[in-house]
């Protein structure tokens, strides 16, 4: 198994260097992103005017992202991430203002974030390379995971994972893992899901003896990762429902590394579905769980996913060099 410590060390399995080399020039590339401040200001107020007003006003109340600022911010935010040794990665500011929301524009967090992201890719490639979902279809299909249309009150989009439906004697945690990645690959796209964040119902209907080994330490630091210190998305509540008796006990191998914040925002409903409906509203939910909508059937956010193929293979293009990466300390959560 591998290390707990995700960023010490650099010993891969499921990679290769040249799947990881910069391409020659890369550098030079990327400074032309930078060479002409004037268009770069422009293009991140147009990044701004595809909001609508009121997302622009919570963005700024909520995420310190300020119209006569943000340029500037984004500005300082590539320099550093262009002056980055051994890193090739997108330099646009769709691709930055990701990182500055999820850091709410605290251009020296947001660029821990973003080294943090690709170290990962690095040190644990089996479980954070984003696959092609062509590749993936037999778990997509086994209807497992969900990203609803609606949003919930506040904004948030909702995902919802269905423990019965997985079967863990067909799929390997590594696979769930790299899924769960791509969805939210996916979803971090949408501006509005930067700003406003993501929430994710549990459903634990189903959970045997098969499924205790997605819980074990090892995979659970690796699931806070993403949520805590990886991941440029806001995750703004845990929703589980329909959990054993015993479930405490498997929720206490996750305590540990959870920050208060997180801990907070992780709700036990039980078989209350009621419960779950004060938080999100049934109106936006499948049948199965109190709602309005149709049964839960993911094939449109499936084809969603396929129809992005090529730009989820673009993604794993980028990267640090194999030979060096930065020092970060050992930030694993504790």
């Amino acid at each position: 198994m591998p290390t707990d410590n995700p960023i010490s060390g650099l010993a891969l399995s499921g990679s290769t260097a040249n799947h990881l080399m910069l391409n020659s020039g890369t550098k030079e590339k990327q400074m032309e992103s930078i060479i002409d401040p004037t268009s770069q200001k422009e293009a991140a107020r147009s990044q701004l005017d595809d909001l609508g007003p009121e997302w622009k006003q919570r963005a700024a109340e909520e995420l310190n992202e300020k119209p006569n600022s943000v340029a500037d911010d984004i500005e300082t935010f590539r320099n550093m991430v262009v002056a980055e040794r051994n890193l090739h990665v997108r330099t646009d500011d769709a691709f930055l203002l990701r990182f500055l929301r999820a850091r709410k524009f605290n251009c020296s967090k947001a660029f821990h974030m973003l080294q943090r992201y690709y170290v990962m890719k690095l040190r644990c490639p089996e479980l954070f390379r984003v696959p092609r979902p062509s590749e993936k279809s037999h778990i997509l299909e086994m209807q497992v995971q969900n990203m609803l249309d609606e949003r919930d009150s506040f904004g948030r989009r909702v995902y919802i994972f269905r423990v019965e439906k997985c079967d863990a004697t067909a799929v390997s945690i590594e696979d769930i893992f790299r899924t769960n990645v791509l969805a939210l690959e996916h979803v971090v796209q949408e501006p509005e899901t930067q700003i406003a964040g993501l929430t994710v119902i549990v459903d634990m209907n189903g959970f045997g003896l098969q499924h205790a080994k997605f819980l074990s330490p090892y995979y659970a630091r690796r699931t806070v990762e993403v949520i805590q210190e990886t991941f440029p998305l806001r995750f703004k509540g845990f929703h589980v429902i329909n959990q054993p008796f015993y479930f405490d006990a498997v929720f206490a191998v996750l305590k540990p590394f959870l920050k208060d914040k997180i801990r907070r925002r992780i709700y036990l409903h039980g078989r209350d579905i009621t419960s779950l409906h004060a938080f999100i509203k049934p109106e936006i939910l499948p049948a199965e769980y109190g709602g309005q909508q149709p049964s839960f059937d993911n094939k449109k956010w499936r084809l969603a996913l396929l129809a992005k193929e090529d730009e989820f293979v673009e993604l794993e293009t980028y990267g640090y060099k194999i030979d060096e990466t930065p020092d970060l300390g050992n930030t694993t959560p504790q």
